[in-house]
């Protein structure tokens, strides 16, 4: 598969990811011209920590096909697919919320509670509302309760 030239380069790789040293663990990297499961594994982990994620899944996808029996391999993969999924999960959600019937009004208080949508009167008071309890988390009023 690669031979065993690699094997240091990889430890002293390893410890510059260990130290967050992600940049230099990355181009180091690139310098290797044998790819093999492992150069995968640590691409995938200095790319992720560098924000390339499209390239850090592809290159942990690849060490797992590579090696599946792997356990680091697989679960460094479970683990971005997870948050992958949990991030889409919210950001669908938030732009649900967004998306609701109240005039693109995304305040957390009007999510998916707004019983009265037909009612112009209800609507309006919904919005008032909305804002004003908004206004307050910021330590404002807009409506004066006495």
């Amino acid at each position: 598969m690669y031979s065993n030239v690699y094997d240091n380069k990889f430890i002293n790789i390893k410890e510059l990811i260990d130290n967050s040293e992600f940049e230099k663990a990355y181009n180091a990297l690139k310098s290797i011209s044998e790819r093999c499961s492992k150069w995968y594994y640590l691409n995938s982990l200095s790319a992720m920590n560098l924000g390339y994620y499209e390239e850090g899944e592809e290159s942990i996808t690849k060490a797992s096909e590579m090696d599946p029996e792997n356990k680091d391999y697989k679960a460094l993969l479970e683990s971005y697919n997870f948050y992958r999924d949990d991030y889409r999960d919210r950001s669908y959600n938030y732009n649900r919320r967004r998306r609701a019937d109240l005039g693109g009004c995304c305040c957390c208080c009007c999510d998916d509670c707004c019983c009265c949508l037909g009612d112009d009167c209800c609507e309006d008071c919904m919005k008032l509302w909305c804002l004003d309890s908004c206004c307050e988390c910021f330590g404002g009023d807009l409506v004066s309760c006495f």
